[in-house]
């Protein structure tokens, strides 16, 4: 690693559960993207990669729902891309992060900021891939207040990278008519809360399941606003008639399957609350390790 480009771009931080384990011997590699620059309502994700790390060594390790001990899981946590204000340059960083944490056969646990960081990303993703992402808005428009890359327009691009019928959204309630047709007539897959609480939680977990089954890769993002703001009052864009946290952890866990090569949690505004939704966060993020740890080890 002494000749990493992407240290280049890297500063150490106090370590996400307080401890880091050595790179050579994690499989996970946790780093933030303190980013918000396109942010146009409730700014201040920018803050989260901090606020995680900080409320990620008060809560305990053990998940229940997979039954794995994460403090026997070594993470490494690489630190913060240092940003800067052009997105674009931004991007470009995070992808060379992402491209060697991919290359190097570990998977990247990247936290923003906002959800245009999940552009790079998913630049960086190997070949076949598939993405889901849990979001309360689709991002698909075209351009935003000018702009072809925001937080509102960056899964459009992503379509273009990976291919429309590459991508599922999950949670989906707050889009725009441009956003619905192009999603109906492109091959994005859309789940809406009531189609999950139509179909229930099983069945939409087994969907997910076979939509991610097609790929030989996986990428799961969580924009931490697919929750209802009363289990996530902290973000920028609060949409009500959200999804449960007990069903987002179910769902979360369903993505996680062995061929996830990424993760990613976003849009976390800790300044917006007392400390709710980054603890909602951090679950999230352990929960997704613990369960890609356990199928990982499954023969």
């Amino acid at each position: 690693m002494d000749l990493s480009r992407a240290k280049l771009y890297l500063s150490p931080r106090v370590p996400f559960t307080g401890i880091s384990s050595a790179y050579d011997e994690s499989h996970f590699v946790f780093f933030g993207v303190p980013y918000d620059k396109t942010s146009t309502y409730k700014a201040g994700s920018r803050f989260a990669p901090g606020s995680l790390r900080d409320v990620s060594a008060n809560m305990e390790l053990y998940s229940v729902r997979s039954g794995v001990d994460l403090e026997r899981i070594a993470v490494h946590d690489w630190g913060d891309v240092d940003i800067v204000e052009d997105l674009g340059q931004t991007l470009d960083r995070v992808k060379s992060v992402c491209s060697e944490l991919v290359e190097s056969k570990k998977v990247p646990i990247m936290v923003g900021g906002e959800h245009s960081i999940t552009k790079a990303a998913a630049d960086s993703l190997p070949p076949d891939s598939g993405l889901v992402s849990f979001d309360a808005h689709l991002d698909l428009r075209d351009e935003f207040l000018g702009e072809k890359l925001s937080h509102a327009t960056f899964m459009r691009r992503v379509s273009e990278q990976l291919g429309p019928d590459h991508i599922m959204e999950v949670g989906i309630r707050a889009f725009s008519k441009p956003e619905l047709d192009f999603t109906k007539k492109s091959g994005v897959t859309m789940i809406t809360p009531q189609d999950l609480r139509s179909a229930g939680i099983s069945k939409t977990a087994q969907g997910i399941r076979g939509f991610l089954s097609r790929f030989s890769h996986s990428y799961v993002t969580v924009d931490i606003d697919v929750l209802d703001p009363a289990f996530a009052p902290g973000v920028g864009n609060p949409e009500p008639d959200g999804l449960s946290t007990d069903e987002l952890l179910t769902l979360v866990d369903a993505a996680m399957e062995k061929n996830t090569v990424g993760f990613d949690l976003v849009e976390v505004s800790p300044q917006l609350d007392t400390g709710q939704t980054a603890a909602v966060g951090v679950k999230v993020i352990f929960e997704a390790v613990a369960a890609l740890s356990a199928r990982s080890h499954k023969t």
